[in-house]
């Protein structure tokens, strides 16, 4: 067994608890369990990484740890913070995949899917924000602006997939789409209209693009520690 299996076994076992605890209605549970994903996630990626990590990559397990932290105390600070916990998650998310795409090279003909995918994701952006949300916990134009940073983060990181088929690019598409999922299903029964089946769907993707997030900051450690080998 690997000393990072350990860490990854409990991310998978909590999510699974975290599924059941919410099929069963125990509130409470889900929180508690939610907890511990994130930082066995953080000791999965550091023991597999061989406990190198930078500044900005333990910002975001960080923030997404606080995030989970403000939904527990579920104090009337807590819709902003976790807000803003995710938004500057998204915001550095996008700066990672700005690097990768700056260093490609694309086409006149890449130019045609680049349109197509602006059109599809801008449309289910509008789609979502401009349904008739109710009681929303922060300004409308805040989301807004969330929807933006995260629309432009996974046409980056779909884009890169298309240009630059790896599986880091790969595993980032794979956050991001999980990210997409996650959010809307939450949107949707949050401010929209309340189904068990929606809540359910935005726990696992959320879960996912947690798993897929650090998928990608492996594969690309490993493949910078590759580059510096030469």
């Amino acid at each position: 067994m690997k000393p990072s299996t350990p860490s990854l076994i409990l991310f998978f076992v909590t999510s699974v608890l975290a599924i059941i605890f919410k099929l069963l209605g125990y509130g409470s549970l889900v929180l508690i369990v939610k907890s511990v994903i994130i930082p066995s996630l953080f000791i999965y990626y550091l023991v597999s990484n061989d406990y190198k990590i930078t500044f900005l990559k333990a910002f975001i397990f960080l923030l997404f740890f606080v995030r989970d932290v403000f939904v527990m105390l579920s104090i009337s600070e807590s819709a902003m913070g976790s807000f803003m916990s995710v938004l500057v998650v998204y915001v550095l998310l996008t700066y990672l995949a700005i690097k990768d795409f700056t260093q490609l090279k694309f086409s006149l003909k890449d130019s045609f899917y680049a349109v197509v995918l602006i059109i599809g994701i801008a449309t289910i952006c509008y789609s979502v924000l401009n349904l008739k949300l109710e009681n929303l916990e922060l300004n409308f134009y805040l989301y807004v602006v969330f929807g933006l940073i995260l629309s432009v983060l996974s046409i980056i990181t779909v884009l890169n997939y298309i240009k630059n088929n790896t599986y880091a690019s790969f595993s980032a598409m794979l956050m991001c789409i999980n990210f997409i999922i996650s959010d809307i299903f939450f949107v949707l029964y949050k401010f929209y209209f309340y189904n068990y089946l929606l809540t359910l769907i935005s726990l696992i993707t959320q879960f996912l693009s947690y798993f897929f997030m650090v998928r990608y900051f492996l594969e690309k450690d490993r493949k910078t520690e590759n580059l510096n080998d030469y």
